[in-house]
C-alpha cells in the first residue's frame, strides 16, 4: 500500500465504512482487527475485547444490518505517537431499503490504528486496536454547535504547541505567518541552513513533507471540530 501514513489511514477507514454499511460485509473489518482489539459502542453493554469476542459481538449485533447509503463523509486523522494513528469518522447514513420509510442517522466513529510490526508482503500494514462508535438521530442546533466549537477551540489552542520548546513554538508561529526563511534566520540571528535543519526535525516529528503541510497540520488542529 503506497502513500503517506495519513492517506493510508483515510483510505482504509473509508473502505471500512463503505464495506460495512453499503456492502454489508464484515470480512474487511475482521481482516483489520488486532489480537488485542477493544470495541466500545454507545450502549451500556456494547463492549468486547479480543479479536474473537469482537468478531462474535459484531456478527450478532450487526449481522442483519439494513443497506445504507453513506453521505457527507468526513475523515479526520491524527498521529498518536510513532506507531498509532487515530481516525475520526463522521457521516450520515440513509437506509435504502424500499420497504422502509427513509431514515437518516449520524455515525460518529473513532478508529485507532497501529502499524503492524511483522506485516507480510501484500498484507495491510495497519491493524485496528480500538473502535468506538455511536449512531444517533439527535441533531444539535446551530447555536449549540457554535458553543461547542468555541469551547473546543479554546481547549485546543491551550495545548496546540505542547511538546515544543519556546524557540520551536516561535519558529512554527513565524512559518504559519508566512515569514520567509531568510527573515526567520535574521530574527533568530542564525544561518538559513540552521533554520532549515530545525524545520526538518519538525517535519519528521509531525510526519509532513514541507512548510505548507506543517502549517496545514496546525491549522487542522486549531480549527477542526
Amino acid at each position: 500500500m503506497r502513500g503517506t501514513a495519513e492517506n493510508q489511514i483515510k483510505f482504509i477507514s473509508k473502505k471500512l465504512v463503505r464495506s460495512f454499511f453499503i456492502d454489508r460485509k464484515l470480512d474487511y473489518l475482521f481482516s483489520l482487527l488486532a489480537a488485542d482489539v477493544y470495541y466500545l459502542g454507545a450502549g451500556k453493554n456494547m463492549q468486547a475485547e479480543g479479536k474473537k469476542k469482537v468478531e462474535f459481538f459484531i456478527t450478532k449485533a450487526y449481522g442483519n444490518l439494513l443497506p445504507c447509503s453513506v453521505i457527507h463523509e468526513k475523515y479526520t486523522t491524527k498521529r498518536i505517537g510513532w506507531e498509532h494513528w487515530l481516525c475520526e469518522v463522521v457521516c450520515d447514513l440513509q437506509v435504502t431499503e424500499e420497504s422502509r420509510e427513509a431514515e437518516q442517522e449520524c455515525l460518529h466513529e473513532a478508529l485507532l490504528f497501529r502499524r503492524r510490526k511483522d506485516a507480510k508482503i501484500g498484507q495491510n500494514p495497519w491493524e485496528l486496536v480500538f473502535i468506538h462508535n455511536s449512531i444517533t438521530t439527535k441533531w444539535f442546533s446551530p447555536e449549540e454547535m457554535l458553543a461547542i466549537q468555541q469551547a473546543n477551540r479554546t481547549r485546543r489552542n491551550t495545548h496546540l504547541y505542547n511538546g515544543l520548546t519556546d524557540r520551536e513554538k516561535k519558529l512554527v508561529r513565524m512559518i504559519r505567518s508566512g515569514i520567509q526563511i531568510r527573515d526567520i534566520a535574521a530574527e533568530f540571528g542564525l544561518a538559513e541552513i540552521t533554520i532549515k535543519k530545525a524545520l526538518a526535525k519538525l517535519y519528521q516529528r509531525y510526519n509532513v513533507k514541507n512548510r505548507s503541510r506543517l502549517c496545514a497540520y496546525f491549522d487542522a488542529e486549531e480549527n477542526n471540530f
